[in-house]
């Protein structure tokens, strides 16, 4: 079985319930109570809450989930072409860090802001950059690479050495 690169409990630590909540809501949606997406998350008893109150919770969840699926394809989609064999079965913690970024990131499509001071907008960028380096083999990830490691004797090609020395051994007389 494949383990997701993160959790909605990762998520609920860093950035935050408030964060997401209030990054979920769509235009003119009031956020959802953050005590009621701890108390979904970690499936504990709702009946403190309205019907609506936890539809809408479940809504703000789905969109979650939802983003985490995305996240998770994007970074497979560099795995893939670097040559992991996906799904992956242990999921090394700096995919985790990296997976909370690109989540955050899509979460906070709607952020007005200067893209060059933005920290979610730095951190997204910083990981594509790894991802890209991961995808062309200059960055490993410490997992089963498909692809060899640089290293061993030097290797050369090309074309056959017009001049050897057997054609020069005449040459000299």
């Amino acid at each position: 079985m494949s383990a997701a690169y993160i959790t909605l409990l990762n998520l609920a630590e860093s950035p935050g319930l408030v964060e997401l909540s209030q990054s979920v809501a769509q235009d003119r949606e009031i956020p959802v109570d953050c005590k009621l997406l701890e108390t979904i998350i970690n499936n504990q008893d709702t009946s403190a809450w309205s019907y609506d109150d936890i539809a809408s919770a479940n809504v703000a969840i789905s969109r979650i989930n939802e983003t985490i699926t995305d996240a998770q394809a994007e970074i497979d989609g560099f795995l893939r072409q670097r040559g992991h064999k996906l799904p992956l079965i242990k999921v090394p913690r700096l995919l985790t860090d990296w997976a909370r970024i690109i989540v955050r990131y899509k979460l906070h499509r709607n952020r007005v802001s200067d893209e060059k001071s933005d920290p979610i907008v730095r951190d997204y960028k910083q990981v594509f950059g790894f991802l890209k380096l991961v995808a062309d083999g200059k960055y490993s990830l410490g997992i089963d690479d498909a692809m060899p490691i640089g290293g061993g004797a030097p290797q050369h090609t090309g074309p056959v050495r017009v001049f050897n020395m057997g054609s020069l051994k005449d040459f000299g007389r």
